[in-house]
């Protein structure tokens, strides 16, 4: 019994060993039986003395006659208690980064938004928020961005239901009850803090957030004064043209590789087009999963040019794989990215007031609906619906889903004449007055 270091191959440790009483006589023997407990004190690397070891040691011993305990059990233990919203926010953090797919940096971009305005609450251990708190900062932040309160709030309370979700699994293992059961931002829900997708919806439509364009006259406009600028400007006209043309987010068309150019573990993990396969496969999109698309006629012609233009203008290995290599040679993700000055110019041009770059796939979902049936709309839009035991069943077969893309490549063309003679007048495809 008492005060030593244990040795292993790796390091030395101080240990405290001490016989404790239970606190309860035995009924055979009238004594108190007794246990030995041996409490790790901490690594000799972290004591600068052996004084401050044994002081340690002897509050340990304090703790043990007291509670007839091991220490560190106790607190570990009551840890998950005393989590603070800082911790709670780095312990979401760290598994987020840990997953089989660890989340994409636009993710983590926004988990750090979020923790940055809740940053008041930092030290705050997550027992001690009152609900009447909570609903207090949260009206606070949504007096000024109303989406931003509701995102930031959505994200600490998923963290803190993961932190409950760890330590129920602790607790059951060390066969105690949890210390941390009661999640305080379930306040938001009971009091209906977040809008519903009705009201989400009229929201969006009072701010003229979603701006589909429409076959009837703004995508016709908007495509023929993309084709007038083509000439000045083909890297970001030919970047817009494929998204809207293949319904695409558009980091999925900006990251696109020439898959020639990839080896075949790159090609594992990158999003590439093969046009010998006639293929585009966007690697790991939103929703988590791989999604390939057939590459149709006018989608062709455009990558054809496409390569021939950056193979004339690019020298550099590392420049020659992009589809749309950035304009910088300086840049720090290699391919283009920014399309915001180009469309505010074509909205100029073909008197559009708005068009943000998601309302390109709005608007290919708008004529895809219109011309094909919803299964071939979700497969081309790569929507998945894990609940629907229907969608397995349902699933369109390739020839079908090229023949739908074809149709509405072309229904979107049509809208332009000038673009479409350009890109597709042949024997196959009679050209359109102009």
């Amino acid at each position: 019994m008492g005060f030593g270091v244990k040795v292993s191959l790796t390091k030395k440790t101080y240990v405290i060993q001490r016989r404790v009483s239970s606190g309860d006589r035995s009924v055979s023997e009238g004594k108190k039986p007794s246990s030995v407990l041996k409490v790790k004190v901490g690594n000799v690397s972290d004591f600068p003395s052996i004084d401050q070891a044994r002081e340690a040691a002897r509050q340990l011993v304090q703790t043990m006659i007291a509670t007839k305990r091991n220490p560190n059990r106790i607190k570990r233990e009551t840890e998950a208690s005393e989590l603070t919203i800082s911790e709670v926010f780095a312990q979401y953090r760290q598994h987020l980064l840990g997953r089989s797919k660890p989340a994409k940096p636009n993710t983590l971009n926004v988990l750090n938004k979020a923790e940055n305005r809740l940053k008041e609450w930092e030290a705050l251990r997550v027992k001690d928020l009152t609900g009447n708190e909570i609903l207090r900062k949260f009206d606070e932040i949504a007096s000024r961005a109303r989406t931003a309160a509701e995102q930031t709030f959505r994200w600490i309370n998923v963290a803190v239901k993961h932190a409950i979700e760890i330590e129920a699994g602790n607790a059951q293992t060390q066969q105690r009850p949890p210390t941390l059961s009661y999640n305080p931002f379930n306040i938001l829900k009971v009091q209906k803090k977040f809008r519903t997708r009705s009201e989400l919806e009229d929201s969006y439509r009072a701010k003229g957030v979603r701006n589909p364009l429409s076959p009837k006259d703004t995508l016709g406009r908007f495509l023929t004064a993309l084709h007038k600028k083509r000439s000045f400007n083909r890297l970001g006209c030919d970047y817009l043209l494929l998204t809207i043309l293949l319904g695409a987010r558009k980091e999925e068309t900006a990251s696109l590789c020439w898959r020639e150019h990839l080896s075949v573990e790159e090609a594992k993990t990158s999003s590439y087009v093969d046009l010998e396969k006639r293929i585009i496969r966007f690697y790991d999109t939103k929703n988590r999963n791989d999604h390939e698309l057939p590459i149709c006629d006018a989608v062709k012609r455009i990558l054809e040019d496409r390569r021939d233009i950056v193979q004339e203008a690019e020298t550099r290995q590392e420049r020659l794989k992009w589809v749309f290599p950035a304009r910088s040679k300086r840049s720090k993700v290699g391919h283009y990215s920014d399309s915001k000055s180009l469309r505010e110019y074509l909205c100029v041009e073909a008197d559009i007031v708005k068009l943000g770059m998601h309302d390109l796939r709005r608007t290919f979902g708008r004529v895809a609906e219109e011309l094909t049936s919803y299964a071939v709309v979700k497969r081309l839009l790569n929507h998945r619906n894990t609940t629907d035991p229907t969608e397995r069943y349902a699933e369109p077969d390739q020839e079908r889903v090229f023949e739908a893309l074809q149709r509405i490549e072309l229904h979107m063309l049509m809208t332009a004449p000038k673009l479409y003679n350009a890109l597709l007048a042949s024997k196959n495809y009679p050209p359109l007055s102009e």
